[in-house]
This record gives structure tokens, C-alpha cells and sequence, in this order.
């Protein structure tokens, strides 16, 4: 099993800190600790093992994140999302000076906090500040999971398969031959995790199963066929996989 990507939420106002945590623990992602102060977000900084922090700009009533975002692209080296209600064009000039890896607006919605995350991790490792302009835009149709102390990226082209587990879901590699393992729904998956541009391409073809279309070889009878593996077509999913491989029956 793959580690869980770990966050660290840097957030004095408690009714967004429970927003947040009900997002990424939907989406699988560790949530190893809070902080509310700059002192103890400092002290966070520290303690704490974690792969990105998200960090309110707006901390003591001021905009004392900004200095936290420097201390951790100086000291600690990771990634973080900037956090805030609103910018002005000199809070947005002060925040890129701290080098964000991406930003954020409240309200935060799900399917953004998950954007925002994986092009976190994207802008990260090519040394890429994020501009406001990027800011919530849909622009990878890859995403990243933890193997060790790196970052493996996945592209969606190459995910031939994706199989619902207890409490995970399987993501078959077609680069590598490999499965990954994210903490999610199936349902969570097909909704938010997978691009919107790619959505149409991936089908449900069981209770547990979906399957990129362009990987399918063969339907016989109640089977799908994939190079690399088969799957159980149910009736209730028949139809639409059909239709969508304009297969008329």
C-alpha cells in the first residue's frame, strides 16, 4: 500500500478548519495536525511530518502567513497553498514574493481543493510559483501519489483501470504495469478526482470497476477486455458502455 499524502492546515478561523478536513479526508489525503497562531504554526513546522501545508494569509489579524509561506520555502522547503478570502494587488504582491506552490479562495469547494493540491505538488517539483491567474483552473490530467519520500505522477492517459477496495481504490499504471493506490471512492473518483475534460473517456462497467474506453479491446457477452486485464460487464452498465464504443445492439 502507498503512503497517504499528509497536509498540515495553517487556519484561525475553526469553521474553515473543519471544511477543510471533511474535503481531504474525503479525497484520502492525512491530515497530521492544525495550527491557529503563527507561534504554533511555527512550532508545527517542526513537529510535525508533512508533505503540504495549506496557509491562511490572514493569521493575529494581519498578514502574518505570508512570512510563514518564506519560512517554509527558505527553511523547511515544501510546498503550500496560500489561503484567503479576498487579495488586493498588494497582498498578491507581498504573497508571490513567498513563493506559493498554489492558491486558493474561500469558500474552498471539494473539487478545487483537490486541484489546488495536485498542482501544488506539480508546481513543486518543476520549481514553479504559482500566479493568481492559475489560481483554481483544471490545467493537469495527471496526479500524484506518495511511494517513499517522493512523488510518483500519474498521467490519466495511462490509467487503464480503476478498482473499488475496502477503504481505496486501485489505479492500474499502463506506463509502468503497476497499481496505485489512492484513499477514495469510486464515486469520489469519477466526480472530482478525474479531470473534467477526461470524465466522458472513463466508464463504470461494474459495481466496483471502471474502465478507460480507449483500453478496451473486446465485449463478449457480459465481459469486457482490456490488454491487461477483463472485467465483468453488469447489465445495469451494459448500455451506456455501448453506446459510448457506438456498439449497436
Amino acid at each position: 500500500m502507498h503512503e497517504n499524502i499528509s497536509v498540515l492546515i495553517v487556519e484561525d478561523e475553526d469553521i474553515w478548519v473543519r471544511n477543510l478536513q471533511l474535503s481531504l479526508e474525503d479525497f484520502g489525503f492525512d491530515i497530521v495536525g492544525t495550527a491557529n497562531t503563527v507561534a504554533s504554526a511555527l512550532t508545527a513546522f517542526k513537529e510535525y511530518h508533512y508533505d503540504i501545508v495549506l496557509l491562511d494569509i490572514h493569521l493575529d489579524g494581519k498578514n502574518s502567513g505570508i512570512e510563514l509561506g518564506k519560512i517554509l520555502t527558505s527553511i523547511y522547503k515544501k510546498p503550500f497553498i496560500f489561503i484567503t478570502a479576498s487579495f488586493d494587488s498588494h497582498t498578491m504582491q507581498d504573497a508571490a514574493a513567498a513563493k506559493p506552490s498554489a492558491y486558493l479562495t474561500k469558500p474552498v469547494n471539494t473539487s478545487s481543493l483537490f486541484i489546488a493540491i495536485q498542482n501544488a505538488l506539480h508546481n513543486f517539483t518543476i520549481h514553479h510559483t504559482a500566479t493568481i491567474t492559475e489560481m483554481n483552473e483544471n490545467i493537469l490530467t495527471s496526479f500524484f501519489v506518495k511511494n517513499g519520500n517522493k512523488y510518483k505522477k500519474i498521467d490519466w492517459n495511462d490509467v487503464v483501470y480503476l478498482s473499488a477496495g475496502k477503504n481505496y481504490i486501485s489505479v492500474f499504471n499502463a506506463k509502468d504495469k503497476a497499481e496505485y493506490h489512492i484513499r477514495s471512492s469510486l464515486q469520489n473518483a469519477l466526480h472530482y478526482i478525474i479531470p473534467v475534460r477526461m470524465q466522458h473517456l472513463f466508464m463504470q462497467v461494474n459495481r466496483a470497476e471502471v474502465v478507460q474506453l480507449p483500453f478496451v479491446t473486446e465485449i463478449n457477452g457480459d465481459e469486457i477486455r482490456t490488454q491487461y486485464k477483463s472485467f465483468n460487464l453488469s447489465e445495469g452498465f451494459s448500455r451506456e458502455v455501448k453506446r459510448k464504443l457506438n456498439i449497436l445492439s
